[in-house]
C-alpha cells in the first residue's frame, strides 16, 4: 500500500459513518451487479430506487471519490438514498482503481457502466433520455472525463476507451479536480501528491514531477480542456478553500458559461466546509449545496414535487444510528 492508498484508506474508515448515517424508508436496493464481466471484482454497481416513484424513472449514475486509489460505493449509501427518495433511479458504481489500473481504466469503466443502463432498462422502468452523471472529487473528474469522451470521438480514439451511445442529459459535479496538470502543481505534505500522480499515470516520477511531460496522455487527462457546447446542463459544488483542488470549480464554471452551457454553482467559504463539504449533512453549507443541486436536477427533469425530500426530511425519515450502521 503506497502513501496515497494509505491516506485515502484512512479517510474511508474515519468518515464512513459520518457520511452514511442517513437512510430513507421505502428505498429498495440491489447490490453488486457486475456491469463488465472482464473485471467482475472491480466493475460492480448497486442500484437504489423507490418502488412508487413516477415512471419512467430518470437515472443518476454516482461515482465515488478516493484519489483514484481507494473509495467504494459502500461509502456513498446516504447520498444514494437521498437521490432515490426524490424519484431518481440511482446507479452507484465501483470501478478499477490505481495503481493496479492506471488511467484511462477508470474512465473506461465509467463509460461501460453507462452503457450497462441499457441492460437495466430490460428489467426496470428507467428513462435513458434523462441520465445524469454525478460524483465527488475523483468521481467528479470521472463524470467530467466520461462526458469529454462522449462529446469528442477523437479523444475516445486516442484513449482507446469504450464507445458510449448514451448521451448524458446532465452533470452534478462535487469538488472535482478538472485540470490534472494544474493539480499536480499543488503542494501537499508527505509526498502524497507524487504518490497520487504516480498511481494515476502508472509512471515513475521524479521528486519535482518534472518528467510528467513525458506522460503519453498528458494533453488528454484534463476534462476542462474538452468542454464544449454539447455538454449538458451542469451543476457544480466547490470549496473556495479546497486543499486538494482549489480553483478548479471556478475555472470549470467559467468554461461552461463560455461554451453556452446552462450551469449553476454553490460554493463554501469556511475552512471547516472544505473538500467534499456536501457530505457534512448536518452543516449549513451542505444543506444549501444539496438543496441547490437537488432543485436544479428536479427542475431540469420535471420530477413531481411530491416525490422530493429535502436533506432534513431524509435525515428525519429513516436515519439509522452509528451502531446500526456499523452492524451493516
Amino acid at each position: 500500500m503506497n502513501r496515497s492508498e494509505f491516506l485515502f484508506w484512512v479517510v474511508d474508515v474515519l468518515f464512513h459513518i459520518p457520511q452514511n448515517y442517513v437512510r430513507v424508508k421505502g428505498i429498495s436496493c440491489v447490490k453488486d451487479i457486475v456491469y463488465d464481466d472482464k473485471y467482475p471484482d472491480d466493475c460492480t454497481m448497486d442500484i437504489y430506487f423507490k418502488e412508487n416513484a413516477p415512471k419512467p424513472m430518470p437515472v443518476i449514475v454516482n461515482i465515488h471519490g478516493g484519489g483514484f486509489v481507494k473509495g467504494d460505493k459502500k461509502h456513498r449509501i446516504s447520498i444514494a438514498h437521498m437521490y432515490a427518495a426524490r424519484g431518481w433511479f440511482v446507479v452507484n458504481i465501483n470501478y478499477r482503481l490505481s495503481p493496479a489500473y492506471p488511467f484511462p481504466a477508470s474512465t473506461d469503466d465509467t463509460l461501460s457502466a453507462i452503457n450497462y443502463l441499457k441492460t437495466l432498462r430490460e428489467k426496470y422502468d428507467i428513462n435513458l433520455d434523462k441520465v445524469v452523471l454525478t460524483g465527488d472529487s475523483a468521481g467528479a473528474f470521472l463524470a467530467a472525463s466520461a462526458e469529454s469522451v462522449i462529446t469528442n470521438p477523437d479523444l475516445r480514439e486516442r484513449l482507446g476507451v469504450t464507445e458510449c451511445d448514451i448521451k448524458p442529459a446532465g452533470l452534478a459535479l462535487f469538488c472535482g479536480p478538472y485540470d490534472l496538470v494544474a493539480a499536480m502543481k499543488t503542494k501537499l505534505p508527505f509526498g502524497i501528491l507524487k504518490s497520487i500522480a504516480e498511481s494515476f499515470t502508472g509512471m515513475k516520477l521524479d521528486k519535482t514531477l518534472s518528467n510528467i511531460s513525458e506522460y503519453k496522455y498528458l494533453n488528454d487527462i484534463s476534462p476542462i480542456s474538452y468542454v464544449n457546447s454539447e455538454w449538458p446542463p451542469t451543476v457544480l459544488s466547490m470549496s473556495k478553500k479546497d486543499f486538494f483542488c482549489k480553483g478548479h470549480g471556478e475555472l470549470m464554471y467559467d468554461k461552461l458559461k463560455a461554451a453556452g452551457v446552462k450551469v449553476e454553482e454553490h460554493h463554501s467559504v469556511k475552512g471547516f466546509d472544505n473538500h467534499c463539504y456536501h457530505f457534512n449533512y448536518w452543516r449549513k453549507a451542505s444543506k444549501e449545496a444539496l438543496s441547490m443541486v437537488f432543485g436544479f436536477l428536479d427542475g431540469l427533469y420535471a420530477l413531481e414535487p411530491e416525490t422530493a425530500l429535502g436533506t432534513d426530511a431524509a435525515a428525519a425519515d429513516g436515519s439509522v444510528s452509528a451502531e446500526e450502521e456499523s452492524a451493516e
